[in-house]
């Protein structure tokens, strides 16, 4: 431990910036200073300042499904060539229909009924694995819909949606995440915006069209379009090993003629955050690295998170103390692993907090959730891209509220049982609160505004992997405290 004593002579204002500066100091410029309560004091008391190292535990835990809510779905199947882990990705979609019934041209300037093509498109800026690899996909429409306002996770079954298991496909494409097919100046082009473009059978959009001029209100806006016209599509990841696609839009393209000048003409209906798309994740071979005793693991997007069990009753054993900082830093043990980057945000948080965190569309408060915290150079987290670590400079807000929570407890426990020992009390609380002192590290996507404020925090859906120093391995975790006597 360390120790500082200054004796308080009329200069009580002085020691209270020292030990601001001192605290900022020691917990890496944090701007979150804890609980420091020393702005008034005596003028005959003495300040001490104490560091101390405690340590935490952690372990791997397997998650089978995190909420899907995202910009973007995945669709392919990869083997992380490292650990052996394969990670499958399939989606549903639907589509929207601008509102006003404009998303069609007048229907007598339609020549016909019958649309010249019909064919989905995927498009992506980025994906996983081998450009050239050959990969299959197959198309479904969807029996029934989505429901709005339902938090879908990724371990949703797509087949519940269709009319019956052994539906056939309305198509099968065989695709790279290159289109070999298109020149290689367009292929070079960095405004090109690559895509899997799907032919679908030519009477569904001909059906469309019929159906807009029997009933154009079924296109007046999404939710008459989903319940009358397309309750939406399953795009099915059939064959290949080796690429994913990370699909920013999804469009559905009606190709007909017009009355006026026989040219071409396309409708096209998205399907975009203003409309349900959900990812179907599935991950496989991920007990092995689970159960690994030396390490822990972060592997996105549904696979592995990083349970730590923090020792509060060390660090709030002195009801003296006033807590200043509280740092834990995790280390990542070698680099990214193989062809798959470290995520560069977590989310520390309550574990018993997580679901309804993302459920109810929350941002970190800085108590029961915080974000790492970040040292950025050129863009760029030097705390992970320099030392593979992942800093988390002040959580002492986090400790005092698991400590007052417990004691809370245990003064309730204590009324209600007044003959009970305070070792019963304690078996008890440890009974009725087994996650009151563990957290998770979650993986996670931030969104913010021009201001740098966060705007939206969701589970990181990408394929990702970082193994950290844990498991049998304890974790330093560095306390400052002040007392005044």
């Amino acid at each position: 431990m360390c120790y500082f004593r200054i004796e308080m002579k009329n200069v009580v204002v002085k020691v209270c910036v020292f030990v601001l500066a001192l605290s900022g100091l020691c917990s890496s410029c944090s701007t979150d200073t804890g609980t420091l309560g020393i702005s008034t004091t005596p003028t005959a008391d003495s300040l001490t300042i104490r560091t101390a190292t405690y340590t935490a535990t952690s372990r791997s835990v397997l998650v089978d499904s995190v909420l899907g809510k995202s910009g973007t779905v995945y669709l392919g199947r990869y083997t992380d060539p490292e650990t052996g882990c394969l990670f499958t990705s399939d989606f549903i979609t639907q589509f929207n229909c601008a509102e006003g019934g404009n998303v069609f041209p007048p229907a007598d300037s339609i020549k016909g009924d019958s649309a010249r093509r019909f064919e989905l498109r995927l498009y992506f800026t980025t994906h996983y694995g081998a450009a050239d690899n050959p990969m299959q996909l197959a198309v479904y429409p969807l029996a029934r819909t989505l429901t709005e306002g339902t938090p879908y996770y990724t371990n949703l079954d797509p087949t519940r949606y269709l009319a019956s298991a052994d539906v056939p496909p309305l198509a099968v494409k065989t695709f790279s995440a290159l289109d070999y097919a298109l020149d290689d100046d367009v292929l070079a082009d960095g405004d090109h915006y690559h895509n899997v473009c799907i032919p679908l059978p030519t009477s569904m959009g001909t059906d469309i069209i019929r159906h807009y001029r029997q009933h154009p209100e079924h296109f007046d806006g999404a939710t008459p379009f989903i319940e009358n016209v397309l309750k939406g599509l399953y795009v099915r990841s059939t064959g290949g090993d080796g690429t994913v696609l990370c699909i920013d839009q999804v469009s559905l393209g009606v190709t007909f003629d017009m009355a006026r000048t026989d040219s071409a003409f396309t409708t096209q209906f998205m399907g975009s955050q203003e409309v349900l798309q959900a990812s179907s994740i599935r991950g496989e071979g991920l007990q092995r690295l689970a159960d690994d005793p030396t390490c822990t693991w972060l592997k996105t997007p549904a696979g592995i998170l990083t349970e730590v069990t923090l020792p509060i009753l060390d660090i709030t054993q002195n009801e003296q103390d006033t807590i200043n900082s509280v740092k834990i830093v995790f280390d990542r043990s070698g680099a990214a692993t193989g062809a798959l980057a470290s995520p560069t945000r977590l989310l520390l948080i309550r574990r018993s907090l997580m679901h309804d965190f993302f459920e109810q569309n929350r941002i970190p408060d800085g108590i029961t959730s915080l974000l790492n915290t970040q040292n950025m150079v050129n863009g760029a987290d030097t705390y992970l891209t320099r030392y593979g670590q992942y800093v988390f400079a002040n959580i002492a807000r986090l400790v005092t509220a698991c400590a007052a929570e417990r004691d809370a407890w245990l003064d309730a426990y204590a009324t209600a049982h007044p003959s009970a020992t305070p070792a019963e009390a304690a078996a008890a609380h440890a009974a009725a609160c087994p996650d009151w002192d563990k957290v998770l590290l979650v993986p996670v996507v931030v969104t913010t505004d021009n201001s740098n404020n966060i705007v939206t925090l969701r589970h990181d859906l990408s394929l990702t992997a970082a193994r950290l120093r844990g498991g049998s391995s304890p974790i330093d975790v560095t306390v400052i405290t002040s007392t005044f006597k």
